[in-house]
């Protein structure tokens, strides 16, 4: 059987991972483990380490935190102290209702070719999931709410390291960046969560949106664009527009605003440029590697029933 490090980012969203982790650890084996990796500048364990030690008291688990707040270090590094032959990256804000560690794992049996599976998940009705795009039978896009790789396709893959919050769209430029220079991603449509989202902590969802949700988001889709080779820049770009304009303008009332394209759009193009050239024009996958900047507070065993 294969073997799974379930890593779940988390920060400044304590009571909604603590409704998560009981339903992971429901499903994992002795083939599993599991890599909190917390990032929350609130982080007080004597709070709430009783609580931890009764839901992860019987399976492999490690919880880390780490003062650094950046989604893609946290992938990077929790996937670089993972021992796992698949990772497989989950919200710390989701309902699972079925075995997700064994469907994630069947695909990667059924079809030894792949490299990655691009789970699903549903927000609001059941019957209308998010389910990746797909196109000559690999998925071209992902949700970093549930999706894995084999360990060290990830490692040398990595996520980009100068995006900044909220990170989008993270997800979505691994999974092109994994397609076009690693191999096929499977669509996991039968692999499927419910997405709570909460409106507060984590990489701030799309009811935060203000000047500097677009400012952050723009830099990173810029950043996206600059990153890749050609003839992919031109190939990518008719798409990643259309992406842009139905997923990132904001209502008219912001968007005819001087402090929305000074502050967002001129800004954003600036900063994403200097980064690109501080990165040495290279796309960056970096880890965490300021030993003081993370620890192992808390290490737990499985433990047969």
């Amino acid at each position: 059987m294969r073997t799974v490090t379930i890593i779940i980012p988390t920060y400044n969203r304590l009571q909604d991972l603590l409704l998560t982790l009981p339903q992971v650890v429901a499903i994992m084996d002795e083939n599993c483990e599991l890599i909190v990796f917390d990032q929350s500048n609130s982080y007080a364990p004597e709070e709430y380490q009783q609580q931890l030690d009764g839901i992860l008291g019987r399976v492999n688990a490690r919880y880390v935190h780490c003062r650094i707040p950046s989604l893609p270090l946290a992938w990077n590094t929790a996937a670089k102290l993972a021992t796992g032959e698949i990772v497989l990256f989950l919200d710390d804000d989701i309902d699972i209702h079925d075995n997700l560690i064994d469907i994630h794992r069947q695909h990667y049996e059924e079809k030894p070719d792949i490299v990655g599976v691009a789970g699903a998940y549903y927000a609001g009705s059941e019957n209308r999931p998010w389910i990746p795009s797909e196109r000559n039978g690999r998925a071209v896009t992902l949700a970093g709410v549930n999706c894995s790789f084999r360990r060290q396709v990830f490692l040398d893959a990595g996520s980009v390291s100068s995006f900044i919050k909220p990170f989008a769209p993270i997800d979505w430029e691994i999974a092109e960046h994994v397609s076009d220079h690693f191999g096929r991603l499977a669509v996991g449509a039968d692999a499927r969560v419910f997405h709570r989202a909460p409106a507060e902590g984590g990489c701030e969802n799309q009811a935060a949106r203000g000047i500097d949700w677009y400012y952050g988001s723009y830099h990173n889709h810029i950043l996206w664009a600059l990153h890749r080779r050609y003839p992919q820049k031109l190939i990518h770009f008719p798409r990643h527009f259309y992406v842009l304009m139905k997923y990132c303008l904001p209502g008219r009332q912001l968007l005819l605003t001087k402090a929305y394209w000074t502050g967002a759009v001129i800004r954003a193009l600036k900063d994403a440029g200097r980064t690109y050239r501080q990165d040495g024009k290279k796309r960056r996958h970096d880890t965490i590697t300021d030993s003081d900047a993370y620890r192992i507070v808390a290490q737990y065993q499985h433990q047969s029933s």
